[in-house]
């Protein structure tokens, strides 16, 4: 006798992986799903690509940036279980949306549907270094140490701006450009979001620079950072794409938000405040990224 699965439960299960997977990556869609896409969308536009091709490509890359993301936050939150319960509440693994179990079996799955997938779209040395990146973050120590959580960050850039522009077509120097400025940007600032987490981070005896070097030597190198950072967009993103108008207005809500940013990190303190400065980071990120939409044509 044999059985059958109902289109309905099939369906049912299917809906509710993507919700739970939703649930996984939502804190993080805006350093990864968002800008990622906008850089995919660059290279299309920068190839060329006809417009039933080009929605193809999009599709197809932000489902690899979706796979990209789940593989972080998956092996992220199995390891930080007891950390989240001060720092992020509403995760899965906390509230009890998913069991360990099952985010186990389900990060197994990503890491083999990952690279796979990644083979298919042309950029597997990219899928592989970024899984490389996890393993060496969440399971042999990297993230347990500032240096190595700067560079985890830093060095996830370049594994997700060039899978984004290779997937579409062959690497330029003008794109090179924009992925090493970026990633150097991002190793030197990313500890903004360790800022928010002190508490946790203490707890869990993480080495975050703010708990290696103090909070207020912390903010005071963040507020450095990002009042020159502006100087480094500009003059690496912006300068070359020519002084059209529109790409100046983008040069210049770029250097306010750095700005903003330069001053609410030594201004605005607290969990609360924290969060929102780090919010703003991964919104200048992507806008950023949307920028690089009309200057790499």
């Amino acid at each position: 006798m044999t059985t059958t699965i109902a289109p309905a439960a099939v369906l049912q299960t299917a809906w509710r992986e993507i919700r739970l997977s939703w649930l996984f990556i939502s804190a993080d869609r805006w350093t990864t799903i968002f800008p990622a896409t906008c850089f995919v969308t660059a290279a299309v536009v920068h190839a060329r690509l006809p417009p039933s091709a080009a929605a193809v490509t999009l599709v197809g890359g932000a489902l690899y940036f979706w796979l990209f993301v789940y593989e972080h936050t998956l092996a992220n939150q199995l390891v930080g279980v007891e950390e989240d319960r001060v720092n992020k509440p509403f995760r899965p693994l906390v509230t009890g949306q998913s069991s360990v179990r099952g985010a186990r079996l389900r990060l197994n799955a990503v890491r083999v549907l990952f690279p796979v997938y990644g083979y298919c779209l042309g950029v597997l040395e990219w899928a592989l270094m970024w899984q490389i990146l996890s393993l060496l973050q969440h399971e042999y120590g990297w993230g347990r140490h500032w240096l190595g959580r700067n560079l985890y960050a830093g060095v996830g850039v370049v594994a997700q701006l060039a899978a984004a522009w290779e997937m579409v077509t062959a690497m330029s120097p003008d794109a090179w450009r924009w992925i090493v400025t970026l990633a150097i940007t991002v190793t030197l600032l990313m500890s903004v979001q360790d800022l928010r987490d002190i508490t946790g981070d203490r707890a869990v005896h993480r080495s975050t620079m703010p708990l290696v070097f103090g909070e207020r030597p912390t903010r005071v190198f963040l507020c450095a950072g990002f009042a020159l950072g502006p100087l480094a967009i500009h003059h690496f993103l912006m300068e070359p794409a020519g002084p059209h108008w529109w790409i100046i207005a983008t040069d210049v809500v770029l250097c306010g938000l750095s700005l903003l940013l330069s001053l609410r990190v030594v201004l605005a303190r607290g969990r609360e405040q924290d969060q929102r400065s780090y919010r703003l980071v991964e919104q200048w990120y992507t806008l950023a990224l949307a920028a690089s939409v009309y200057t790499l044509r």
